[in-house]
């Protein structure tokens, strides 16, 4: 995982990217897991979030595992957040790709826009901290250096 930005109608946003595809036929790099896991985790925990939908994504857990099929957890959890904001359901969660990164909004031109949604949740959820996960209440540890890099100058 990795911080990144991109260029929206707005201007710039910075956000935080897998480093690898991650669930169904992804590499599911266990740090790429974790995050996507814990963005979950808080995703479950988003006041906003369907009673459905937190059940879905409360059986996921926080996990650094994923076999990339269908049935594992981390996959039937990213397809229901897939299904809650109208996307293609795959099952996977693709790596922005560095420098070609484009934001348009709902319905836009972006083929990454499950990203972006998990990171306006824990952006609104801990405003006072973001784009610091680090500093937010139940970060995943074992993403610390990640997390840190791009703060420590």
């Amino acid at each position: 995982m990795h911080a990144a930005m991109t260029s929206t109608p707005r201007g710039a946003m910075f956000y935080w990217n897998v480093d690898a595809a991650v669930g169904k036929n992804g590499q599911n790099q266990p740090l790429d897991v974790l995050f996507v896991s814990w963005c979950m985790y808080k995703l479950a925990r988003w006041p906003d979030t369907s009673p459905e939908l937190k059940q879905r994504l409360i059986e996921v857990g926080l996990t650094d595992s994923c076999n990339g099929r269908d049935g594992d957890r981390v996959v039937e959890g990213i397809k229901a957040v897939q299904q809650r904001l109208q996307l293609t359901l795959d099952g996977r969660v693709s790596s922005v790709p560095r420098g070609t990164a484009s934001y348009a909004g709902r319905g836009g031109r972006s083929a990454y826009m499950i990203f972006y949604p998990l990171n306006a949740v824990i952006a609104q959820m801990h405003p006072q901290q973001w784009p610091r996960i680090d500093l937010m209440p139940d970060f995943a540890w074992r993403l610390k250096d990640q997390a840190t890099a791009p703060f420590a100058w």
